[in-house]
């Protein structure tokens, strides 16, 4: 399989990205072909992923933001969506198109990139703050209303990591000049906060804490939704407490049913 990623281009291609959105969400919250066409030609990063060895070397992934302006007032990349087709997502290709992102935003003189995820999806929290080296000390509770799941709702918590392009923690993520950490290394020098999502949380002190997450939340939500409810809102709790005490999210590592954040001071 031969990936090219490259800026979309022309009607068929923005349709396929309404597409793709349409399978990655279900069909909701939807960013349409017209608005992608003009963020895109007015300063934004429309990137597609395509699959060169298949028939027509369809559109398999994309990645869109457009430019911003941080509270501090200094112009920023805000990377609103990406997503990969189901049957290519063991391939790297969400990666690839972050990095790809990230080489068009530096061509813009742009230094800063942020977006937000669900804290509580571990592949997403492996991306965004292990391989690329963001951070994150903002903490969005609820930002599109409920997540209907069906077996109840759960509020759509999101971090927002900041990834600083030309940064040395950047830099050295990239090129896998450190080492990832074990779990074991994460907990040696961390307090952590939330041994159990349903009992009493750790209160915040040191130079370095631990919060911990559920390995899949999504299986998670299907057998005991309300124990995934207790994770989220301890999370909230917990993380905001953190941020707001002057810590930020600087690693991530999984190990058999758990994930483990690492935050510092």
């Amino acid at each position: 399989m031969v990936i090219e990623i490259r800026p979309v281009a022309g009607y068929a291609e923005y349709m396929a990205c309404e597409e793709i959105q349409n399978v990655a969400w279900d069909g909701i919250g939807i960013v349409p072909l017209n608005m992608l066409l003009t963020a895109h030609t007015n300063g934004g990063v429309l990137l597609g992923a395509f699959d060169t060895d298949a028939p027509g070397a369809p559109m398999v992934g994309f990645v869109f933001g457009f430019l911003c302006r941080a509270a501090d007032g200094r112009i920023k990349h805000c990377s609103h969506m990406a997503a990969v087709m189901p049957g290519y997502r063991d391939a790297r290709i969400g990666e690839r198109l972050k990095l790809a992102q990230r080489e068009a935003v530096l061509a813009q003189g742009i230094g800063l990139m942020t977006w937000t995820y669900d804290p509580l999806i571990s592949r997403n929290a492996r991306l965004n703050i292990r391989k690329l080296g963001a951070i994150c000390r903002t903490y969005k509770p609820n930002v599109y209303g409920p997540d209907p799941l069906p077996v109840g709702e759960l509020p759509s918590d999101r971090f927002q990591v900041e990834w600083w392009l030309c940064s040395e923690r950047v830099s050295a993520r990239l090129a896998n000049a450190d080492a990832p950490p074990s779990v074991a290394e994460i907990l040696g020098g961390a307090t952590l906060l939330n041994p159990d999502p349903e009992g009493f949380a750790v209160p915040i002190a040191g130079e370095r804490l631990a919060l911990r997450i559920p390995a899949d939340i999504d299986a998670l939500c299907a057998v005991n939704f309300p124990r995934a409810w207790a994770w989220r809102h301890q999370l909230r709790e917990l993380a905001t407490s953190a941020f707001a005490s002057g810590y930020h999210v600087v690693e991530y590592a999984r190990e058999g049913d758990d994930g483990y954040y690492l935050l510092e001071h």
